[in-house]
């Protein structure tokens, strides 16, 4: 099968899950938020951000470094693999007892510590489960990771529901819902696992600790980047626990989780893209930035009605998904919608900095966005309230953005923004003003209001020329290898 048909398809099983898996994801969020209360998911939400940073940490970048080194030479799959396996176990053990001593050093009842010994355990299997299913994203095999994602999301969702409801056999909401996804967790290790050992190698334990601590020396820009990165994910939240209490948080954590959900969209775009700009970043560079071109298109094309969408919905969204008492996340949703576009365009940024060797460049960007969003929240928080936790994202996010366009430039790569940009832009707010007239107040409202804002987008961009017919049977042919060459660059530009 070909590149562009492994992208293709790929792509095809991305969305496929992610449309499924995402709704899933969003309603775990609701059942959690409303079986626990907004206290106690403002607890809920400081263990999951204490854990996922620790999460990264214990990664360090070894999963993105395997699916670039796996890529270029399938052969070596076993070797490779042993030896991170050995790295990854000495790191999440190390990780565990560390998440262990902060939460009992943070966390105010022996409950609420409990649970944060259960999510640690949760995530650290999700880690192992991430390190196996980088070799299906490596061989580019990634319809494992789609069910695998659905199907996790099935689990915890039925799990949640049964250990966090009135019907739970544990004395606590949050232990159940902690204990469900341990157990999801820990099922989707197990399933890469025998994927990985009866589809393509059988992995044992390395013994090369050179080699090990050289791949953790390549990955380290990396990993610190994710880190800080999610770090910064969750800076808002660790911020306001200290500052407004756990009452703050969980109104915020109400309006961010719909951002988070949003931005998986780019992150599982960026999977089966990855691998393509890993091996054309080692060849022709004309091809890779017809590639990247064509690929950024794409994430405008998705983030602008999504940030529109989002901004003109979000007291509808909170009212609708949320019970009385988040009502005031909807004014953090309206602030957040606007970091959607930078978090689509950063996520790819991010993986092509990575797929040309410039790690230096997005540890550089993360770090300057973190930096801002950290300051602006202790400088807004005190003046506004929540309210400057919203803000402060945005703030990092901008910062992200702008830097990230200065490394752009050193890689040699021109794009033209206003080009790219206005005429989907200008789209998006079209599409807003019907809801000038009507707001959706009830659930088949809403659904009939992003049917018909979405449908408005799609006629405006072929009555605007953003594409044609022509263009959509032209890539469509591409990508079933109808035709052989790599888009142009104008087009991607265009």
């Amino acid at each position: 099968m070909s590149g562009n048909e492994n992208v293709a398809k790929n792509l095809l099983y991305v969305f496929a899950s992610e449309g499924v898996g995402g709704v899933l994801s969003f309603l775990i969020l609701l059942l959690c938020a409303n079986l626990l209360g907004v206290e106690a998911f403002g607890v809920f939400s400081f263990i999951l951000a204490i854990t996922s940073v620790c999460q990264l940490v214990a990664d360090f970048g070894l999963t993105n470094l395997i699916v670039r080194e796996v890529a270029k030479d399938k052969s070596k799959t076993a070797y490779i693999m042993g030896n991170v396996l050995t790295l990854a176990w000495c790191l999440s053990s190390i990780m565990f007892v560390i998440i262990t001593l902060v939460g009992w050093g943070l966390l105010d009842s022996t409950t609420s510590w409990c649970a944060c010994i259960i999510m640690a355990a949760a995530v650290l299997a999700t880690y192992h489960s991430v390190v196996y299913s980088s070799v299906c994203r490596a061989f580019e095999e990634m319809g494992y990771n789609a069910f695998c994602f659905v199907a996790h999301k099935i689990i915890l969702l039925a799990l949640a529901w049964w250990w966090g409801g009135p019907s739970s056999p544990f004395n606590s909401p949050l232990l159940g819902i902690c204990f469900a996804y341990l157990v999801a967790n820990l099922l989707q290790y197990l399933f890469f696992f025998m994927v990985v050992s009866l589809r393509f190698v059988t992995i044992r334990f390395g013994r090369d600790w050179l080699y090990a601590l050289s791949l953790f020396r390549a990955a380290v820009p990396v990993g610190a980047s994710m880190v800080i990165r999610r770090l910064t994910l969750q800076v808002d939240v660790l911020i306001l626990s200290v500052m407004l209490g756990a009452t703050a948080v969980g109104v915020f954590s109400a309006a961010y989780k719909v951002v988070q959900m949003i931005d998986m969209i780019p992150f599982a775009l960026c999977l089966p893209l990855f691998p393509a700009l890993s091996r054309l970043a080692a060849g022709d560079a004309e091809q890779l930035n017809a590639f990247f071109l064509l690929s950024l298109k794409g994430f405008v094309l998705l983030a602008l009605p999504l940030t529109g969408y989002l901004f003109i919905s979000a007291d509808s969204l909170v009212n609708l998904f949320y019970a009385d008492e988040f009502a005031k996340a909807g004014g953090l949703l309206r602030v957040l919608a606007f970091t959607v576009f930078g978090l689509f365009i950063n996520m790819l940024l991010s993986y092509l900095f990575v797929a040309l060797n410039h790690q230096r460049f997005y540890l550089l960007a993360a770090l300057g966005c973190f930096a801002v969003n950290a300051l602006a929240d202790v400088i807004l928080i005190p003046l506004v309230g929540v309210q400057g936790a919203a803000w402060g994202t945005l703030c990092g996010e901008l910062c992200y953005f702008i830097l990230a366009l200065k490394f752009l430039k050193c890689c040699e790569i021109t794009v033209n923004w206003i080009s790219l940009c206005w005429r989907p832009a200008f789209i998006s707010f079209l599409c807003c003003l019907p809801a000038l007239l009507w707001l959706p107040q009830t659930f088949w409202d809403q659904i009939i209001f992003t049917v018909v804002f979405f449908f408005l987008y799609l006629v405006g961009l072929f009555a605007f020329r953003v594409f044609s017919v022509q263009d959509v049977t032209a890539l469509v042919a591409r990508f079933t290898n109808r035709q052989s060459s790599t888009p142009s660059a104008s087009e991607g530009s265009a």
